[in-house]
C-alpha cells in the first residue's frame, strides 16, 4: 500500500478517485491545483509513493507542476498523468519529462487506475530493493577500499621511516608536508585520484636514496662533482622502484619529478612549467615552505612570513606561480591547524615505532632486493 498525492481541480473526480484508492488500502492526500501540489511535495520531499496529476488546471498546469517537483521527489517515484483525449499532446510532454503512465479521464475507469497504481508501486518497490542492494554493495566496496588504503598507508609510512632511519625531525616534516599537500590540492581542485597520488609521493619522494651510498648521504661537507652525479640519480632510482609496485605506482610523478624547476633548470629531465606534473609542482612548494619554517639540528626555525617571501622570490623560477599563490591563500588555515597537526604526527610516530640508525644499510638492502 502506498501514500498517493492526487492533484486534480475537479472536486467530484478527486473525491471519487480518492475514495476508490483508499478502499484499496492506499492513503491519499489532495491538491486542488499545481501550486498547492508543489507546496505539498516541497514541504515533505520523498513522502509520496505515487503522484497522480491532471494536466489542465488553473494557476499551474500539470506539465509545469511536474517540472517544479522533480528536484524534490525520488527518481523512482512514479508520476502518473490524468488526461482527456484532446490533451494527448501534453501527455507526451509529460512522458518526456519522466511521467511513467497516462490515464484517460473520459471515459473514467477506476479499476484501470487502481491497477496502474498497483503496478507502479510494485515497480517502485523493485527499484528500491535493487537500489538498496546496490547501496549495500557500494558500502562494502568503500569499506574494503578504505581498509586497503589504511594498509597501504601503513606500508608507505614504514618505508618512509626506513629511509629516514632515526631522524624523527625529517619524519615529522614528511607527515606535515603530506597534510599541507592535501590542503593545497583541494584548494586547487585536484580530483581525489590525483590527491591520493600526491599524498603517496610526498611521503616517499626520496625513496630512491636507498641506492645512494651512506658515505654520500651522511657526508658532513660539500659533495664532489662525482658525488653529485650519484646523488642526482635518486629520482630515477625511486621511479624504477615504485613503478614496479602496483599500490605505489601513483607516487611515480612526485618521486621522479620533485627536483624539477619551473624554469627548466631542475633534474633529472629538465622539465619546465606545465610539463612538470601538477603533483610535483605542489609538492615542491609545500616541501620548501615546511623546510624553512621547521627547526633542524643545523638551523633554527624561521617565521612563516620569511618563508612566504622566499616562495614569492622563487616564483616563476623554482616554483609554479599559480601554485605559490594558492598556497599563500591557505597558510592561515595551515597556521591554525599546526598545533593539532603536531599532536597527530606525534601519535603516528609513537604508533609506528622507529628503527635504529644503524639498521638503515640493512633496511636499504632489503628494499633494493624487493624492487
Amino acid at each position: 500500500m502506498g501514500r498517493i498525492l492526487l492533484v486534480e481541480d475537479e472536486e467530484s473526480l478527486r473525491d471519487v478517485l480518492s475514495r476508490y484508492l483508499e478502499a484499496h488500502g492506499h492513503q491519499c492526500d489532495f491538491a486542488e491545483d499545481g501550486v498547492i501540489g508543489v507546496e505539498r511535495v516541497t514541504a515533505a520531499p520523498g513522502l509520496y509513493d505515487v503522484i497522480i496529476s491532471d494536466i489542465e488546471m488553473p494557476r499551474m498546469d500539470g506539465i509545469t507542476f511536474l517540472r517544479r517537483v522533480q528536484p524534490y521527489i525520488e527518481s523512482i517515484t512514479p508520476f502518473m498523468i490524468l488526461t482527456a483525449y484532446d490533451e494527448w499532446r501534453y501527455a507526451m510532454d509529460a512522458i518526456r519529462l519522466g511521467a511513467c503512465n497516462f490515464l484517460q479521464k473520459n471515459p473514467f475507469d477506476l479499476a484501470e487506475i487502481a491497477n496502474a497504481v498497483e503496478k507502479a508501486l510494485e515497480t517502485r518497490e523493485m527499484y528500491k530493493l535493487r537500489m538498496n542492494h546496490q547501496e549495500q554493495l557500494e558500502a562494502e566496496v568503500r569499506e574494503k577500499t578504505q581498509e586497503l588504503q589504511r594498509t597501504c598507508d601503513g606500508t608507505v609510512m614504514a618505508l618512509a621511516a626506513m629511509i629516514e632511519g632515526k631522524d624523527t625531525s625529517t619524519l615529522r616534516h614528511l607527515f606535515r608536508v603530506r597534510e599541507f599537500c592535501r590542503m593545497l590540492a583541494r584548494e586547487l581542485g585536484l580530483p581525489d585520484k590525483r590527491l591520493r597520488e600526491l599524498e603517496l609521493g610526498s611521503m616517499i619522494h626520496d625513496i630512491g636514496k636507498y641506492s645512494i651510498p651512506d658515505a654520500i648521504l651522511t657526508k658532513p661537507g660539500s659533495l664532489t662533482a662525482e658525488e653529485w652525479v650519484e646523488m642526482r640519480k635518486h629520482p630515477e632510482n625511486g621511479r624504477d622502484f615504485v613503478r614496479n609496485i602496483p599500490f605505489l605506482k601513483g607516487a611515480e610523478e612526485v618521486v621522479y619529478c620533485h627536483h624539477e624547476r619551473y624554469d627548466g633548470g631542475g633534474y633529472p629531465q629538465g622539465l619546465a612549467a606545465e610539463d612538470i606534473p601538477i603533483t610535483a609542482r605542489i609538492f615542491s612548494v609545500v616541501d620548501a615552505f615546511d623546510a624553512i619554517v621547521s627547526e633542524r639540528c643545523y638551523k633554527p626555525a624561521r617565521p612563516a612570513s620569511e618563508a612566504i617571501s622566499e616562495l614569492h622570490r622563487c616564483s616563476g623560477t623554482q616554483f609554479d606561480p599559480g601554485v605559490v599563490e594558492a598556497f599563500v591563500r591557505i597558510i592561515p588555515a595551515i597556521e591554525a591547524r599546526r598545533g593539532d597537526l603536531d599532536a597527530m604526527v606525534q601519535a603516528q610516530l609513537v604508533a609506528m615505532g622507529l628503527g635504529r640508525a644503524e639498521d638503515r644499510p640493512a633496511i636499504r638492502d632489503r628494499i633494493a632486493k624487493s624492487a
